[in-house]
């Protein structure tokens, strides 16, 4: 996992695919997108590389928001509005998996709690394929949040 702020982002020399995730969080005109998936980006045989989820949604208990991983996409996690916390942990053997991965939706969940960690302002997290993660917990109240979650393909 990285937690940084989209002024550093050029900094952590990730790649052209996450170079280009971070320039599109930087563009304002992205922040008043319509809820829903947008296409960023995509390969010659169809499949999307690149592609932003904008969310809105309340945050909740912390015990309310399952850890789930990713295998074929990396999460760059970024508020436009609001605040919350990702509860982290690396994602190990001994986790008890409740919901088996799903390769189509490129989601699966596993038993237990995360470390939360809040939203630094202006920042954002990467989250991998080993980063067990809980979004959507409250600091400490409820808040609405507006939120991209960039999807890179690893």
């Amino acid at each position: 996992m990285i937690v940084d702020t989209l002024e550093n982002a050029e900094k952590l020399n990730l790649g052209p695919r996450f170079a280009k995730a971070f320039a599109w969080l930087r563009d304002p005109a992205n922040a008043a997108l319509p809820a829903g998936h947008h296409v960023i980006e995509t390969a010659p045989d169809g499949t999307e590389t690149l592609f932003a989820n904008i969310q809105e949604y309340d945050t909740r208990a912390p015990e309310a928001c399952p850890l789930e991983f990713h295998r074929r996409y990396a999460d760059i996690q970024f508020l436009f509005e609001g605040n919350e916390a990702i509860g982290w942990r690396p994602l190990t053997a001994d986790l008890a998996v409740t919901k088996p991965y799903d390769e189509a939706a490129d989601i699966g969940f596993v038993a237990g709690v995360g470390t939360p960690v809040p939203f630094p302002k202006d920042g954002f997290f990467v989250l991998f394929p080993q980063d067990a993660h809980a979004p959507g917990q409250r600091t400490p109240a409820a808040a609405r949040v507006r939120k991209a979650i960039v999807k890179v393909l690893l």
